[in-house]
């Protein structure tokens, strides 16, 4: 019969070894864990990055997870390898269970130091193996961790059948020592989640605003328009109005688009206008001039500060007024040589006027001759 001091002993020996297996799945799932959680704060909701909180906390709980493996594990092998717990185990199995290190452990550390040093190596050829030597390594690790902590609790668990005795159940210390970390780093997210769908909400309402008072300028003098709706879906590429004007076939002959970025501040703007090659340069140039114009009056009738829209820079809502160096090309160039010329590259505008053809040789009933200007922004 046990005493109840050696009974503490023997639940102890039982669930430490447990505990220290417990810690080392809790911290892999708490890696893994992160992963989805960050990709529905980044993509769900339009965050970007790791948030500092989350980031300590994640660190926190991984940290305190290996600590709590590595105390457990300790703290078990010591106990079993006392000379109390080995008279204990010899009068109730007979002798002394094998609780030794499974040489896995070792082994496995050893590959993923052979596969970590490859990767020092400067061999590109070698990368592969490298990953593969420490994805092998950690696994034989883990299984001999494993397989340890399993035969330690075995031994305990031995001690208490024999001597009649009722054993935990494990539900609470896998509720303890996995559930609560998990738990504990999803409730880290909450906070960024609730600011994130707030700053989202916000987003979209911005670019809805900028969106809707572009089209509503744009529709007077275009055959027709097509916008996004911010408001019915969230975009992380941004959003984009367009006005097209179209020929007596409905075919588009020019057309300008107003694009923003994810948080609604208007990011480019660009004119386009078809050249026609049965025309002269001269005709082709007033075309696309004329139709620039009304395109940018309609642009620039927009109240910028009333409707609370934002401008990366500016200059986005400058006329698109075609350089006498592209025109003088343009002129005395042909149909089949493309021209690329820079208005604007200073500070955050990037802007360019292009003629987009393709070669003689290639030039055929499906090539579509533009003349363009771009006005873009750059990000930071």
């Amino acid at each position: 019969m046990l005493s109840a001091r050696d009974a503490k002993l023997v639940k102890r020996y039982y669930l430490l070894p447990r505990a220290a297996w417990y810690s080392l799945v809790a911290l892999f799932l708490t890696g893994g864990l992160a992963i989805p959680l960050v990709m529905i704060d980044n993509i769900g909701l339009g965050s970007k990055g790791f948030g500092d909180l989350q980031m300590i906390a994640m660190i926190a709980l991984m940290i305190a997870e290996g600590a709590v493996c590595i105390a457990c594990g300790m703290v078990a092998r010591r106990g079993l390898a006392s000379a109390h717990w080995q008279e204990l185990e010899r009068e109730a199995i007979g002798g002394n269970a094998n609780v030794g290190t499974n040489p896995a452990v070792v082994g496995g550390i050893g590959v993923a130091s052979a596969g970590r040093l490859a990767g020092t190596l400067d061999n590109d050829d070698l990368d592969a193996l490298s990953s593969g030597l420490e994805i092998a390594g950690g696994a034989m690790a883990a299984y001999g961790f494993f397989d340890t902590m399993r035969r330690m609790s075995r031994a305990a668990a031995a001690v208490a059948h024999t001597h009649g005795m009722e054993l935990p159940g494990l539900g609470r210390t896998r509720l303890l020592v996995i559930g609560l970390p998990l738990l504990l780093l999803t409730l880290s997210f909450v906070p960024r989640f609730i600011d994130s769908a707030a700053q989202s909400s916000e987003s979209q309402e911005a670019s809805a605003r900028t969106i809707q008072a572009f089209n509503a300028a744009l529709e007077p003098v275009c055959s027709y328009t097509l916008a996004d709706d911010p408001l019915e879906h969230r975009q992380d590429s941004g959003y984009r109005v367009s006005g097209n004007i179209t020929n007596e076939d409905d075919d588009i002959v020019a057309s300008v688009s107003v694009e923003t970025d994810e948080s609604g501040a208007v990011d480019s703007v660009v004119y386009n206008a078809d050249v026609d090659i049965a025309r002269t340069p001269e005709e082709n140039l007033a075309f696309a001039e004329e139709i620039f114009t009304r395109f940018h009056k309609a642009i620039a009738s927009v109240d910028v500060e009333a409707e609370g829209i934002e401008l990366l820079d500016t200059r986005l809502v400058n006329a698109p007024v075609l350089p006498d160096q592209f025109r003088q090309a343009f002129l005395s160039g042909d149909y089949y040589t493309a021209i690329d010329t820079d208005l604007d590259d200073t500070g955050t505008l990037r802007a360019w006027a292009l003629f987009d053809t393709e070669p003689k040789e290639e030039f055929d009933e499906y090539t579509s001759p533009q003349i363009s200007v771009f006005l873009m922004a750059r990000r930071n």
